[in-house]
């Protein structure tokens, strides 16, 4: 029987150093900064959507209630 010998070879450790890096500050797109000032095309053009969904909501509510004929008061 042949007697072998074997060598375990640990290889040798390096450490790299790393560096973090931080994300870059996003700026605001013109967009948002924009509608913010409501002085954009695009805000007036919103804002008068919003308005004229909120009086389609008012007159759905409105004319149910003014078209109702008057209740007779009883003594």
């Amino acid at each position: 029987m042949e007697n072998t010998q074997t060598t375990f070879v640990k290889p040798a450790q390096t450490i790299q150093p790393i560096q973090l890096v931080t994300p870059a500050q996003v700026q605001p797109d013109s967009a948002n900064v924009s509608l913010t000032d409501g002085n954009s095309p695009v805000a007036v053009i919103m804002a008068i959507s919003v308005l004229i969904g909120a009086i389609a909501s008012l007159i759905k509510v409105l004319v149910p209630v003014m078209l109702q004929l008057p209740q007779k008061k009883t003594k």
